[in-house]
């Protein structure tokens, strides 16, 4: 029995009778499937495969259920994350004429572009997504050609060095130190691992940087507080220093 099926077979449940004839499929993915999950730290995260693209009207029903759940199951409040995609977008592989939904931690349920940034999670839940309702993930989604999930790690690569400038906590910082490790490893060696096994990795491959990856790993794992001390200006030096690494070496390796 996994830690979260309690709140699972509720969600199950209620999505299933809120989204009568439009999910076609609900699937578990991210650390709880990847076998590292943190029991005070780590995020639910699931993805629901919808008949047509979300919109306003299931956004308001929604967010009730959201609500709901949260108050029967307060201990994994703010700490489940769903993405609402159509069969069709995830077809589209992120064409901007479809739109997705998503609930995450720090951010209410709203309406986003399903753009290509989304294919690296489509083509991870394809390959190892645990089946809540439907069939099968690797029945239910197309596959996803490698260069795709390639292409999208590493806009998010050139993207970090904005995005860490915001990353004022510890548990922020550790959570771009982690996620950054994820992206290269992944661009190494093909494979999505967990957040754990791909910082023991990065920590043994880039040994300048050791410290701050087993600090970032031990902060998640650990149960760190955002009340510990940060490492901000190591953290951003980092994230430059890989990203622009990672690039470097996949220009070298096109050209």
């Amino acid at each position: 029995m996994l830690p979260a099926d309690p709140v699972l077979s509720d969600l199950r449940d209620a999505w299933h009778r809120a989204l009568a004839g439009r999910l076609l499929g609900l699937y578990l993915h991210g650390s709880l499937v990847a076998g590292d999950f943190a029991a005070n730290r780590s995020d639910l995260d699931l993805l629901a495969v919808l008949a047509g693209d979300p919109d306003e009207k299931l956004i308001d029903g929604l967010a009730g259920l959201h609500a709901d759940l949260d108050r029967r199951h307060p201990q994994w409040a703010g700490r489940i994350e769903v993405e609402y995609v159509s069969l069709d977008a995830v077809r589209a592989v992120g064409g901007r004429d479809h739109l997705i939904a998503r609930i995450s931690p720090g951010e209410l349920l709203h309406l986003l572009p399903a753009t290509t940034h989304r294919v690296v999670t489509w083509a991870a839940v394809r390959d190892y997504g645990r089946t809540l309702l439907g069939p099968p993930a690797d029945e239910l989604l197309p596959a996803v050609e490698p260069g795709l999930v390639r292409s999208a790690l590493l806009d998010h690569v050139r993207d970090w060095p904005a995005w860490v400038t915001q990353m004022t906590t510890p548990g922020a910082q550790s959570y771009a130190v982690l996620t950054l490790c994820r992206a290269y490893q992944r661009l190494r060696n093909g494979r999505q691992l967990s957040k754990r096994q791909a910082a023991d990795q990065t920590a043994t491959a880039c040994p300048r940087w050791a410290g701050l990856v087993v600090w970032a790993r031990d902060w998640w794992y650990d149960s760190g507080q955002d009340s510990d001390p940060g490492r901000f200006d190591e953290v951003r030096a980092f994230v430059h220093e890989v990203s622009a690494a990672i690039l470097t070496r996949e220009r070298d390796t096109r050209g």
